[in-house]
This record gives C-alpha cells, sequence and structure tokens, in this order.
C-alpha cells in the first residue's frame, strides 16, 4: 500500500462530522507546491482523519498551523461543468503539529515540572 507525506499551512480551520455510526471526523485540506518557477502550481490534498485522535486533535488545527501528515491517497476524479477535475483525498494515519496557529485552547490539565516540561501525564490530548 502506498503513503504519501504532506507538509503545509492549514488555510482554514478543521470541520469536525460524525459518520452515521458516530465515529468522529476531522477533514481539513493542506496545500503544497510542484514544479518551480512559472511551472510552480498548488495542489490541495483533501485529508481526513477518523476516531479519537480526530476529536481530540481538531481543536488543534486551525487557520495558519503548519502539519506534516502522512497517510494513504486516494486520487479522485470527477466532472464539474463539463470539464474533467481530479483532486488528492488523504486518509491520515500520522499528524505532527509544527505551530503558527492562531487562537489554539490552552491544555492545561497538570502542572508543569521544575524545568518547564510536562510531566508525562496524560495531559497531551492526542
Amino acid at each position: 500500500m502506498a503513503t504519501i507525506c504532506i507538509t503545509g499551512r492549514l488555510p482554514r480551520d478543521c470541520e469536525q462530522k460524525k459518520t452515521q455510526q458516530g465515529t468522529p471526523i476531522a477533514l481539513f485540506s493542506v496545500p503544497y507546491d510542484i514544479g518551480y518557477g512559472d511551472n510552480k502550481q498548488t495542489v490541495w490534498a483533501q485529508c481526513a482523519m477518523f476516531g479519537t485522535r480526530a476529536e481530540k486533535v481538531a481543536p488543534y488545527l486551525t487557520k495558519g498551523t503548519l502539519v506534516q501528515i502522512t497517510g494513504v491517497p486516494q486520487p479522485d476524479a470527477y466532472l464539474k461543468d463539463g470539464k474533467a477535475k481530479s483532486a488528492l483525498k488523504v486518509n491520515v494515519d500520522q499528524l505532527e503539529l509544527h505551530g503558527g496557529g492562531q487562537d489554539r485552547p490552552v491544555v492545561d490539565n497538570a502542572p508543569a515540572t521544575s524545568d518547564g516540561w510536562d510531566d508525562g501525564g496524560d495531559s497531551i490530548p492526542f
């Protein structure tokens, strides 16, 4: 099975939904560039993350956040206004947050140790 790794800044906050069975879904797009110079083109990966991890990480997926995703690509071809279009959909297996977002919630479930690091408890939300 092929995997893809993409790094980019989120253009907007993620959207939270649930399947008919009640499974949480986090939906977001990650733009990335291909080519260079006059041939440079921005491509959008439409990403979906499922389950409890999606529910817990969604508040951190805010506009401007730099993320790196790894997952299974699923090319999608469709017609729009009579023209053939394509999109890249990715079922996200791994997600790394690299910061830069806005209005993130503060997670303060446990006091920090004297060296400023978290005590390693369950305060990490994902």
